[in-house]
């Protein structure tokens, strides 16, 4: 029986809500209908899965496949035909044009504006945006070529908490936030009786940002511990001069108590190091005027998302932890996650039915044609980047010297492998202790194969290099992340013709090359990774 048959690679969006529970087995009690053959089309015709019905659970078909063991696949996304095809209880709704986009200010101030013009001139419409008196609240337009009304959009930015009420009472079809949701925010949607939207295929993630602390381009101070933005925020360090960076007041500036970006800098720098804010820093409503007001004062600091930063000059300063090693604001870094003050921007949807307007602009925002927009956003893109070994500097030495673990014959084994070869801008995260994949990760697997199967890495060996924290014995952590690596091949095989699995090699160095220092979750979280690895066939031992 053939459990995957591809129509098409380039319809992203059915194969990655298909393959995003390839790692979650079906807990549900077995149905009589186990054993009952059925097959799942794609609504796009991109992609056709057939298997043994298990049961139908919560809008989802629970199939066990031959060659990808058990998948969880939303009915939304599929045709059932089969003799014990269910009825699906959700009766079809009659949309109109208007649906909503509420949510995070971050998000919807320039990127969901821009994707929505890019994703107008996908299908042929003409974009127009209209603004109201209230500057959160914006009307956008998206007109067929026959003067038809496409799409009504009620786009409201009023921050990321204002996301889940508005799923949860129906006003918005798409809710945009500039950080995962929170406990809360599941408490806000279940009395909706919407579920966890965490780690299912109701969340998207649009594309990566960072906070950054920005200071004027003339100081020369070029990075700070946490502990030392933690005593500035408290008022403990007044003067750059205690910093090397001339004899000048600090101004702090922050924004408001009820602002994303400000829970962000605080629970990650400040709060940590068992201090808070004190109250005579300036506050700001806008990102604009905090960036106006750090380059005009030669002692100001302040702290922005890397959207805007990058759009000024002024001087990013990098994070160096505790243990030394140092996390640059750069866009290599953000991608990987592995910066400091990195962040997802994240766009939730209703379990169920879907605006199908709305469901295709989601769709769409995975494509490689929407990259150019959130590049232009000045937000992190999904293209992929890549960086050598060599480039890796104190990464490298502080491996070698600080690691309290250290095996010399691993990290030798490491350089001889990976010298020459090109590390790509993605990576696949894990659970403490598990070889289960987060349902980003499994988007990037997903769009890797994509790539490989297109002939972009033709005549490269792919090397899935598996890291872990430093979190109990060096061996078992070790083979840890080889499991890890396997479990991403395993996975990323499913989608690659014979030829280009053969060109997948899993290989583990355990607590090597950590991103973070590991005395936090945080950090440890980090460093529990597969990265990708592009090298000539034989070329580990020789240095190009």
């Amino acid at each position: 029986m053939s459990a995957l048959t591809p129509k098409s690679r380039k319809k992203l969006p059915f194969v990655l809500s298909a393959v995003a529970s390839l790692l979650v087995l079906a807990t549900g009690p077995l149905s009589a209908q186990q054993n009952a053959p059925i097959q799942l089309e794609a609504n796009d015709g991109s992609m056709s899965i057939s298997g043994q019905l298990l049961s139908y659970e919560d809008g989802m078909y629970i199939v066990e496949t031959e060659e990808l063991g058990t998948l969880r696949i939303q009915a939304k996304s599929v045709t059932c035909t089969g003799l014990v095809c269910p009825e699906v209880a959700e009766a079809a709704q009659d949309f109109g044009p208007n649906f909503g986009i509420y949510g995070s200010r971050t998000v919807g101030t320039t990127l969901i504006p821009n994707l929505l013009r890019g994703y107008a001139a996908s299908v042929g419409a003409t974009y127009e945006l209209e603004t109201t008196a209230e500057a959160a609240e914006r009307i956008i337009r998206l007109t067929n070529a026959d003067g038809t009304l496409r799409a009504e959009i009620d786009l409201q930015s009023r921050g990321s908490g204002s996301a889940f009420p508005a799923i949860a009472d129906g006003s918005a079809a798409i809710g945009v936030a500039d950080r995962r949701m929170k406990d809360s925010d599941v408490e806000k949607i279940s009395a909706a009786g919407i579920p966890d939207l965490r780690d299912t295929a109701d969340e998207t993630v649009l594309g990566v940002d960072g906070i950054v602390m920005i200071a004027h381009p003339d100081n020369p101070v070029r990075n700070l511990t946490s502990e030392e933005i933690a005593k500035i925020w408290s008022g403990e360090i007044t003067n750059w001069l205690e910093l090397g960076g001339g004899d000048h007041p600090i101004t702090v500036n922050s924004f408001s108590e009820s602002s994303g970006d400000r829970a962000v800098m605080m629970d990650a720098l400040v709060r940590p190091n068992n201090r808070d804010e004190k109250e005579d820093v300036i506050r700001w409503s806008a990102y604009q005027d905090m960036v106006d007001a750090v380059m005009a004062d030669r002692g100001g600091i302040g702290f922005v998302g890397r959207w805007l930063a990058r759009t000024n000059d002024v001087n990013l300063l990098s994070i160096r932890e505790e243990c030394g090693l140092l996390s640059p604001p750069t866009d290599f870094r953000m991608k990987i996650e592995g910066y400091a003050l990195s962040r997802r921007l994240y766009a939730y949807t209703k379990p169920g039915q879907i605006h199908p307007e709305a469901q295709a602009f989601l769709d769409w925002t995975l494509t490689s044609e929407a990259q150019a927009y959130i590049k232009e956003s000045h937000f992190i893109d999904r293209e992929l980047e890549r960086m050598r070994l060599e480039d890796m500097g104190m990464m490298l030495v502080h491996t070698a010297a600080v690691e309290p673990d250290f095996d010399g014959a691993q990290y030798s084994d490491m350089m001889q492998q990976l010298r020459g070869a090109d590390r790509l801008s993605t990576s696949f995260r894990f659970s403490s202790a598990s070889s289960i994949l987060d349902v980003e990760s499994v988007r990037n697997v997903e769009e890797l194969a994509e790539k490989m199967e297109n002939g972009e890495f033709a005549g490269l060996e792919v090397l899935l290099v598996g890291f872990a924290d430093s979190v109990g014995n060096r061996v078992q952590n070790t083979a840890l992340a080889q499991n890890r690596a396997e479990a991403v091949r395993d996975v990323l095989a499913g989608s690659l013709s014979a030829e280009n699995a053969a060109l997948v090699k899993p290989i583990s160095y355990g607590e090597l090359l950590p991103l973070s220092c590991n005395d936090g979750e945080v950090g440890r979280e980090r460093n529990r990774r597969v990265e990708v690895w592009l090298r000539l066939p034989n070329s580990r031992n020789t240095l190009r």
